[in-house]
């Protein structure tokens, strides 16, 4: 029994991974997301598919494993300042989108199949929530990670891996009151002792758990054990994710992002990043694996309608009310589309949220193959849907209209140009109106590549630069932002120029150009700001200045 037992994991390890690497090598020549690869080994060990079924018991374990890893990594990495450099359009909108999509597939599942209304809104939010691996993959092979698009799906996605931990916090709630008559008093008193558990634990984790943390990783790292401050790590991150569900009643993966966030505010956490990057990675190869195996092609058949209900609020509702939202804040159409696109998948989250919601006996079995199956198309199409970004921002907006500038004539006084557009430009614009500025907005429709020396010239072609006192630029890329200040210092060789960039390596780029000033995206909206007031009151110098 005990050698059965060891040869099903050797077996999971040897054909799981040897199928997880072969059709994710696929997967990525064809530009899709290694993730699809992983899930559709995890159906060819599975014991829906004929061949070798892996022990589900046994992938089951593993997989625990794999949503700890995985959900340290979400917390390790969490910033609170990537999310701030894009809140205006981020935090309103990822709070709506998941908001509606929840309640729009309640009710549809609640008035059209008569299921509950608690497991209507857990599949509605896991509906509602993108996968943070997809979204990544996507924006780093089409180039806009590093763009204002990039970081505002990003920032998005944030907002709603927060949701999701909330909702991870209530979900024992939804399961009192789908085993009992809903009651409001009982329905109150559960929440109240939820929140008063988190709070405490929230408490010690981020006092006492830190101070241990940073004394006990500070210790080890000073031996300079590669494989003992590893251990370390995982022997920390399973203590806190497993006594925070022992202790405080919460879901293990709760505990898990809560012990990255522990270790990610000490001053080893880039080495503790390093070194849980590795395994992190294999173990949520095994998590998608185990998830794949689950899949079951007959559940489609079984249950078209609520397939049909499901991906269409994945691929149709969520990118519309998201392009919706962001385009009544004033973005160009392009930006509008591709977070929408970015939006139209689900992946991580949404299995983790269904499985707590399976263990919780909130969600049948046929919701979790449904999920598990529209993951799966999701994130299959998206790349196809990247591709046709440009057909769609045609197809909403009229291309030379979309990339037309838009400008406000200006008075007497001084007259300024903002280049760009995003809450880092909008905030630029407002503090040059402050200070009496006549204020020319120019909105980009550029993403990828460079702006060619006509269009430049096309876009200032209403513009007097003689008589123009500052230029700000937050361009998409560092191509743009030069063939701008390039075209501009031919007119207007004294004119004061603030340029937001990305990196030291693009500040270094403008070297030769005679930038005044540069600041990076990382330090958002103030910097930008305070230098701008700063290049009002100085006069323009031919010098770089990093802040």
């Amino acid at each position: 029994m005990h050698t059965d037992y060891n040869l099903q994991i050797v077996l999971i390890f040897t054909i799981g991974f040897a199928f997880a690497s072969l059709l994710g090598y696929f997967s990525y020549k064809l530009r899709l997301s290694p993730t699809l690869g992983y899930l559709l080994a995890g159906y060819v060990i599975g014991p829906y598919s004929p061949g070798f079924v892996a022990d589900m018991s046994i992938s089951e374990q593993l997989a625990e494993v794999g949503v700890i890893l995985m959900m340290f990594g979400v917390g390790l990495h969490f910033k609170l300042q990537d999310l701030w450099n894009v809140k205006t359009i981020a935090i309103p909108g990822a709070i709506a989108q998941t908001g509606i999509t929840a309640i729009a597939v309640a009710c549809a599942l609640y008035f059209g199949l008569n299921m509950p209304i608690e497991t209507g809104i857990v599949i509605g939010i896991g509906c509602g929530v993108a996968s943070t691996v997809v979204l990544v993959r996507m924006l780093t092979d089409y180039n806009l990670l590093s763009t204002p698009q990039g970081h505002i799906a990003m920032g998005w996605l944030i907002v709603e891996d927060i949701l999701t931990v909330i909702v991870l916090i209530f979900l024992p709630s939804l399961a009192i009151s789908a085993e009992e008559p809903f009651s409001i008093a009982t329905f109150a008193t559960s929440i109240t002792m939820l929140l008063l558990k988190f709070c405490l634990l929230a408490l010690i984790a981020f006092t006492a758990g830190k101070k241990i943390a940073t004394y006990v990783l500070t210790k080890v790292a000073d031996l300079y054990s590669h494989e003992l401050f590893t251990l370390t790590i995982l022997a920390l991150t399973f203590l806190i994710a497993t006594g925070s569900a022992w202790l405080f009643q919460t879901s293990i993966a709760l505990g898990a992002f809560i012990a990255g966030m522990v270790i990610g505010q000490t001053h080893v956490r880039h080495q503790a990043s390093v070194n849980a990057l590795p395994m992190k990675d294999a173990f949520t190869a095994i998590f998608f694996l185990s998830v794949g195996m689950l899949f079951n092609a007959n559940a489609i058949v079984e249950n078209f309608t609520l397939f049909t209900i499901i991906l269409a609020a994945i691929l149709i509702l969520k990118p519309l009310i998201a392009y919706v939202l962001t385009a009544a804040l004033k973005y160009p159409t392009r930006t509008a589309v591709t977070i929408a696109i970015a939006l139209a998948q689900i992946g991580e989250f949404s299995f983790i949220l269904a499985e707590e919601a399976m263990r919780l006996q909130i969600l049948p079995d046929e919701g979790y193959d449904i999920i598990v199956a529209c993951a799966l198309i999701s994130i299959a199409l998206n790349p196809l849907l990247f591709r046709s970004i440009d057909f769609f921002t045609k197809l909403a907006d009229d291309e030379s209209h979309a990339q037309k500038p838009v400008y406000v004539e200006p008075h007497s006084g001084k007259h300024a140009i903002i280049v760009g557009s995003g809450a880092i430009a909008e905030k630029g614009v407002t503090t040059l109106e402050n200070a009496n500025f006549a204020t020319t907005t120019l909105l980009l429709d550029q993403e990828n590549g460079t702006l060619p020396e006509s269009e430049v010239s096309d876009l200032f072609t209403h513009i007097d630069l003689a008589n123009t006192d500052f230029l700000g630029i937050v361009a998409p890329n560092i191509q743009i932002t030069i063939a701008i200040i390039t075209y501009v210092r031919e007119q207007q060789p004294d004119m004061p120029i603030l340029a937001c960039l990305a990196t030291q390596k693009e500040a270094d780029l403008l070297q030769t150009l005679s930038v005044n000033t540069v600041c990076y995206e990382t330090e958002a909206t103030l910097p930008f700001c305070h230098m701008i007031a700063s290049i009002l009151k100085l006069k323009p110098q031919p010098m770089l200045i990093n802040e």
